[in-house]
């Protein structure tokens, strides 16, 4: 590619969870000369880590990733604030002759930044706690106002979850203000096809070596920090086992089976969101490291060269 498309050019690797992204994410900045941005709602947390598989730095080796503490626990994350964010360290990588790689499942974040969400020039609402209790936000209004501007949604989402009635309010109003404007930069969006089977087997290996001494202790250190049991129950899948486990609620077995269960339920909604997402050039993501790495970069290659001048 030219030296002009490589620095405004963006890539985007979506899947869901326990698809592969991160490895086959590093592989392209390593042989793209790319910076990771993370687009994963829950490893944007800083208190997170074990749970929510956050990239160790053996993991990232030598490749740079922004986004895995731009948020805390307890505190809201919107999607208008990771447009923000991600699109300031954009400029920065491209800055910097580098290509960004944006991975992560979560949709709304991906959505927002890739098709240019304008969501309003209202303040940003931020402040919703896991455990429910709102810091400068009322729950009670922001359901409120998603009933107002959306009966149907209203009536489908979570009401018990403030972050997903969050979510489900950023998504509605970025909606109805769609942008109109150009984006100054070419994406190449890379979605990894995986058969169900497989991706059922890997959450359930992923599950069993997730569930273990290492996330019983990071979950210890929150209560320890003061960070409330719902709060920390409510953080991201596998706490809620974690913790239940640890208080002799459920045995190890009925935990790995409720991890199992719920995160197998995610990753269905994520594959759905994903068949809907516009432009998504689909891998084999069943395929080996290097088999995996090879077609996505020939993707990269070809979408950039269409694009080039």
């Amino acid at each position: 590619m030219t030296e002009s498309a490589a620095r405004r050019t963006l890539v985007a690797v979506m899947g869901p969870t326990a698809s592969g992204k991160t490895a086959l994410s590093v592989g392209l900045a390593r042989a793209m000369g790319g910076a990771l941005i993370n687009a994963d709602s829950r490893q944007a947390v800083a208190e997170l880590s074990v749970g929510v598989c956050k990239p160790e730095p053996a993991e990232l080796l030598d490749v740079s990733c922004v986004g895995l503490d731009w948020s805390r626990l307890g505190q809201g994350f919107t999607a208008r604030a990771f447009v923000e964010l991600a699109r300031a360290a954009m400029e920065g990588i491209w800055a910097h002759g580098q290509t960004p790689i944006l991975v992560g499942g979560s949709g709304l974040y991906l959505r927002s930044l890739l098709e240019g969400f304008d969501f309003g020039d209202g303040p940003i609402r931020q402040g919703i706690a896991g455990s429910g209790r709102a810091t400068g936000v009322d729950p009670q209004a922001v359901l409120a106002e998603l009933e107002r501007l959306s009966p149907s949604r209203a009536q489908t989402v979570d009401r018990h979850n403030p972050r997903r009635v969050m979510r489900a309010l950023e998504l509605e109003r970025a909606g109805l203000r769609p942008s109109r404007r150009q984006q100054a930069w070419t994406a190449v969006r890379i979605g990894l096809d995986i058969p169900r089977p497989v991706l059922r087997d890997r959450i359930e290996l992923r599950a069993q070596r997730i569930l273990g001494p290492e996330l019983l202790e990071e979950v210890r250190c929150l209560l320890a920090q003061g960070f409330s049991y719902a709060t920390v129950a409510e953080s991201a899948i596998g706490y809620r086992e974690a913790l239940e486990l640890i208080h002799g609620e459920l045995t190890r077995d009925a935990a790995l089976k409720s991890l199992i269960r719920r995160t197998w339920r995610y990753a269905k909604a994520q594959m759905t969101w994903l068949r809907r997402e516009p432009n998504l050039i689909w891998i084999d993501a069943s395929a080996k490291g290097a088999d995996m790495l090879a077609e996505a970069l020939a993707v990269v290659r070809h979408q950039t060269k269409e694009e080039s001048p």
